[in-house]
């Protein structure tokens, strides 16, 4: 065997999943100077030189995103046809369930299909610990009989410069940056409220440079990367159109780590949809809202707290009379938005930026939860 981890990331298209995958490798050089890390895409199947790189290591772990759905294997880790031919310990670092309303009643709920089980009950069987990214997750697990799990949160929350350090807000916040939700595809009433969101923000802060952070890019680029989401797409494109009609500012930072992380280390506050700018700009103690469009906002709200507001009030189950209405291309909303978040946002934008009490929140729990994640890291083989 030799000193390797073998890790399977997800990063495609989205900016955020890139950055996943740059700290969790910074994590392992920090903290397992060790172990070299060879990093495989998570949703290709192994080659016989990808096996054999595996079967060589002391580990293979499947890392981050929200991979604890239907289908995590073989739709979101491909692996191999017969998990027997992997012969390391396999271990999860910080995954994720996949929930649309997100509650706490639905961890009580959730399906995972056979093959999964079998892939989690081997994780289970490892001899080590494993890892996921939030509390949902974890009792979705432990509902299912799984206990070998821990959570230590989503590896892209930790930054080692900025542990300990105090969340500062600039008396005179010259940029703001708002990410776009996913939500948008699927409904008019949450484009709308991505569209009034931002005129609020642009409003309240006339002095300063309000722009639209695509973390999926709104252009043909898009449309030629692996698993791509035609909805989304158009929504986007539809959002950009207004944009342009408008005279607002934008910037495309999908693809990349470096263009999310430069981006948002020139930015004074970030509001918006996307779970890893808000995760980013914590990890670098910067003040930061997210506006909570799914269950991976619930879920990181319990996990460092700070400013969180659901933006829908509730979903559409995916039912099979959803999937018959889309098949017949028939219109229809599949979110009722919150409709005093424009209202609360602002009173609490107002509020925090002057007394800035919840926006330290983040910092005080991510330095809490890295301890449990160096414990994590420290017991791999």
């Amino acid at each position: 065997m030799k000193n390797q981890y073998v890790i399977l990331t997800g990063a495609k298209h989205n900016a955020g999943d890139h950055l996943i995958k740059r700290r969790a490798q910074q994590i392992f050089s920090w903290l397992r100077p060790d172990r070299k890390i060879i990093n495989l895409d998570g949703w290709k199947k192994f080659t016989p030189d990808n096996l054999k790189t595996v079967n060589e290591s002391l580990a293979l772990l499947l890392v981050g995103g929200p991979a604890l759905q239907n289908g995590m294997y073989p739709n979101v880790y491909a692996l191999t046809d017969s998990l027997e031919a992997i012969k390391p310990p396999i271990i999860t670092m910080g995954i994720g369930w996949y929930s649309k309303k997100g509650t706490w009643e639905d961890t009580h709920h959730y399906f995972i299909d056979d093959k999964s089980k079998k892939l989690l009950r081997r994780i289970e069987e490892s001899g080590y610990l494993s890892s996921v990214r939030d509390y949902h997750t974890l009792n979705v697990l432990q509902n299912h009989g799984l206990k070998n799990f821990i959570m230590t949160g989503c590896p892209a929350l930790y930054e080692k410069n900025n542990l300990n350090n105090k969340v500062i807000v600039p008396k005179n916040i010259k940029k703001i940056g708002f990410s776009l939700g996913v939500t948008m595809k699927s409904s008019k009433s949450m484009f709308e409220q991505m569209q009034n969101t931002f005129l609020m923000i642009s409003e309240l802060y006339p002095d300063a440079q309000v722009e639209v952070v695509f973390h999926h890019s709104p252009t043909q680029e898009y449309l030629n990367s692996h698993g791509v989401n035609t909805e989304l797409y158009n929504a986007q494109k539809r959002y950009l159109d207004w944009i342009e009609k408008n005279g607002f500012k934008y910037v495309d930072i999908s693809g990349s780590a470096d263009k999310l992380i430069e981006y948002y280390l020139n930015v004074d506050l970030h509001i918006g949809y996307r779970v890893h700018a808000h995760i980013f700009m914590s990890s670098i103690s910067k003040p930061s809202i997210l506006l909570s469009e799914d269950g991976r906002g619930k879920g990181l709200e319990k996990v460092i707290g700070g400013l969180i507001l659901d933006a829908y009030d509730d979903i559409v189950d995916y039912t099979f009379f959803r999937k018959v209405l889309r098949k017949l291309h028939i219109q229809y909303d599949e979110y009722k938005d919150y409709r005093y978040l424009t209202q609360d946002l602002k009173q609490m934008i107002e509020y925090e930026t002057k007394r800035g009490i919840k926006l330290q929140q983040p910092r005080v729990e991510i330095d809490r939860h890295f301890e449990v994640m160096k414990k994590f890291i420290e017991q791999l083989p």
